[in-house]
């Protein structure tokens, strides 16, 4: 299911807070939280695992708070650096896309540091996000107490350590792709291991360093900037790459283009005692600064082997081999209630949508968006693909399957089976391939319905065969889970058919007076037309051994005719 935060309350909830305090955490799938374009102006603590924060628009969807190192706290000591944030992340698996974040406190030779993202939980994502501030703009460490008592009761499972200054090697990663991030003096700093590929870096009127790394000295990597761009609007040369917060400092910078903006030393000194050693270092630079002719002499300069040992897995895979570069891709799910989640308390019935997910391996997630009533017009009508859209990435497929309710007499769900039904079908595969995901169509399954002489009755009209005709038109693939349902209900039979679709006794505890419904399955059905669409799609997925194990339960179920298990 998509979230929805929108400041008008058209959605979900109307705060980004409000909406991360509601959400379930915790599952193997990420959540995801889509929020409409407009100013949220809020702090935000993320102390939720497994979470996907979508923005609509990057430029448009602006996270902003003012908070600054000299507030006073309530002893009317400053706050310092770390309490000024304006989103805070302690959850692990949290993917942020499409976002702008903002610390609007001011110039710090004013307010001092004012943090945009405080990035403290592990396997962090940032996707084509901005983020802005002027002193300090983005760190990427643990908590400390002071932190850990300030956002309270919102604490969660980050690294902690009394004092960020002697910090211990770490465990915690983020990654940060296609990201703007704009500063001044030390605006990337921290003692975490983070890889920036494709970046654009922007040093503020002020100028300063780019980075301030404290990496631990048994840390083998800290800040490594991959393919990235280094600019700004300070004085020529008024940028330099980083200074070392702590003495073991390593920030590499590979295949990165600088501009005249960048010092052309390089990296400086802080003091006697934090000095830049051969821990910093460069690659195959580009653009005006591309000569490291008068670079800082105790940086290194990369041959191209030891370039080429610094690599994702090198630095930031870890133990679990985390490659956030390579998505997980998701099947977004758009039908009605023959596909859909349902709760426990309407157990046994289930959507095949829902069965799907534990029949796949663990490199593909199942987002299953459809809903109970809703034909092709009517999920157009209530933006819920739009949303999917928003969502949607390449790699990903748009799995689309309509027509029970599309055959309804109702003007606000009918569309008819040859203009348009293939009219709105239309709609998903273009959203599908604007977004470089992969539109597949599925014909509806049938409904349980036998004639006189014990055979199967086809119900749905023209509609499939309409939404034939679509796929083979746009050189989209249709899996036929109309032929198939048909095939399984003459393979059946009118009793043994039963055990597909909820067909219950009175006296379940969801169902008093029992069920007999035709339309919708129960759970083992679900999981065996979850496999027939898998095994349509033969040979790029293997069905997991959860649906050999439900298969077997369900053949042995049918043969000793008990088709009413509750």
């Amino acid at each position: 299911m998509i979230y929805v935060v929108a400041k008008d309350g058209s959605g979900d909830f109307t705060s980004i807070q409000q909406a991360i305090d509601a959400l379930p955490g915790g599952g193997r799938k990420p959540t995801i939280l889509l929020l409409r374009m407009g100013e949220y102006q809020e702090r935000v603590v993320v102390n939720k695992d497994n979470l996907r924060i979508v923005g609509e628009a990057r430029d448009r969807t602006v996270l902003t708070y003012s908070a600054c190192a000299k507030d006073p706290d309530d002893d009317g000591t400053e706050r310092g650096t770390f309490l000024s944030f304006t989103m805070l992340v302690t959850g692990r698996n949290v993917e942020v896309e499409n976002l702008t974040i903002r610390n609007d406190a001011g110039d710090g030779r004013q307010v001092g540091q004012a943090v945009a993202v405080y990035a403290a939980g592990d396997r962090g994502v940032w996707r084509n996000c901005r983020l802005i501030a002027h002193q300090d703009t983005l760190f990427c460490g643990p908590l400390m107490p002071k932190v850990e008592a300030f956002i309270a009761p919102r604490t969660h499972g980050a690294e902690s350590v009394p004092s960020v200054g002697d910090c211990p090697p770490t465990a915690s990663r983020q990654y940060f792709e296609d990201c703007y991030i704009e500063g001044d003096v030390d605006f990337i700093f921290g003692p975490y291991r983070c890889w920036f590929e494709r970046c654009t870096l922007f040093m503020g009127e002020r100028g300063g360093w780019y980075t301030a790394a404290n990496t631990p000295r048994e840390q083998p990597y800290g800040l490594v900037f991959h393919r990235c761009r280094l600019t700004g609007c300070c004085a020529e040369g008024g940028a330099s790459l980083g200074r070392p917060w702590r003495a073991y400092a390593r920030t590499l910078y590979l295949a990165c283009e600088m501009d005249e903006h960048v010092d052309p030393q390089g990296f400086r000194d802080w003091d006697e005692k934090r000095v830049i050693t051969e821990r910093c270092g460069e690659w195959q630079t580009t653009g005006a600064r591309a000569e490291l002719t008068g670079r800082h002499p105790a940086e290194r300069r990369l041959t191209d082997a030891e370039a080429g040992a610094v690599t994702i897995p090198e630095v930031i895979g870890g133990w679990d081999g985390w490659r956030p570069d390579r998505r997980v891709p998701t099947w977004f799910l758009c039908g009605d209630s023959t596909m859909a989640d349902y709760p426990e308390d309407r157990a046994p019935m289930t959507g095949w949508g829902q069965a799907l997910q534990s029949l796949l391996p663990e490199n593909v997630f199942v987002e299953n968006c459809a809903v109970n009533g809703r034909s092709s017009k009517s999920f157009v009508a209530e933006k819920r693909l739009g949303f999917v859209e928003l969502c949607l990435r390449p790699g990903d497929r748009l799995i689309v399957s309509f027509s029970h309710n599309d055959e309804k007499p109702d003007p606000l769900r009918y569309t008819s089976p040859r203009l348009t039904f293939p009219e709105y079908l239309n709609m998903y595969i273009d959203a599908a391939r604007r977004q470089g995901a992969e539109p597949i169509l599925a014909t509806p399954i049938a409904r349980r319905l036998f004639d006189g002489e014990g055979h199967p009755v086809r119900t749905h009209g023209e509609y499939p065969a309409a939404l034939r005709d679509t796929g083979a038109w746009r050189g989209v693939r249709v899996i036929e889970l109309e032929q198939a349902t048909m095939r399984l209900l003459e393979e059946l039979g009118e009793e043994g058919s039963k055990a597909l679709y909820c067909h219950v006794p009175a006296g379940h505890p969801n169902y008093p007076d029992g069920a007999a419904d035709n339309s919708h399955l129960r759970r083992e059905g679900a999981l065996r037309i979850a496999a027939l669409f898998l095994q349509l799609l033969r040979g790029e997925l293997e069905v997991s051994e959860d649906f050999a194990a439900a298969s077997a339960d369900l053949t042995e179920m049918i043969a000793k005719e008990d088709h009413v298990l509750c």
